[in-house]
């Protein structure tokens, strides 16, 4: 087994990050976006998040850490991709309850409509944004940070 230490060159770190080279292999890594939640009013955007790259990507996983719970009973996150940063879905969370703190993610908390890992088109794009909209009751106390976790398709 390769590892790496803080004593290592840069260069040579690197290397021993990525594999040996096979024919037809193309190795990237996973990447990561973090922003702070926004506390708001039922159908308020926790965070709406555009791609960054200029290609097409996979979202893996979106993380939310609430750190302070939203305040209203009922309240909750639907997390997506979406066509733009006023436009959401279910599709990878789906009704997460903003009035407890803790860790989320889709593969744990993904509700009944979520739980899929899905391409997010590159910037500027058709469907661009990945979004967290509040429904159901306000989250004015709302604290956290969401954490989205992705990997360039080339």
């Amino acid at each position: 087994m390769t590892t790496i230490s803080q004593k290592d060159p840069v260069a040579e770190a690197v290397k021993n990050m990525i594999p040996p080279v096979q024919s037809g292999v193309v190795y990237v890594a996973k990447r990561y976006i973090i922003e702070a939640l926004a506390s708001g009013n039922t159908n308020a955007f926790a965070f709406a998040v555009q791609n960054p790259e200029a290609v097409d990507c996979i979202v893996t996983n979106v993380i939310v850490d609430i750190t302070t719970a939203g305040g209203t009973a009922s309240s909750v996150l639907d997390v997506d991709v979406a066509a733009d940063a006023t436009s959401t879905g279910d599709s990878i969370i789906d009704g997460l309850n903003l009035t407890a703190t803790g860790v989320a993610g889709r593969h744990d908390d993904a509700g009944t409509n979520g739980g899929e890992a899905l391409k997010w088109d590159k910037n500027g794009g058709a469907n661009d944004y990945v979004t967290g909209k509040i429904l159901a009751q306000n989250a004015a106390s709302l604290v956290g940070t969401v954490i989205i976790e992705y990997v360039p398709l080339s």
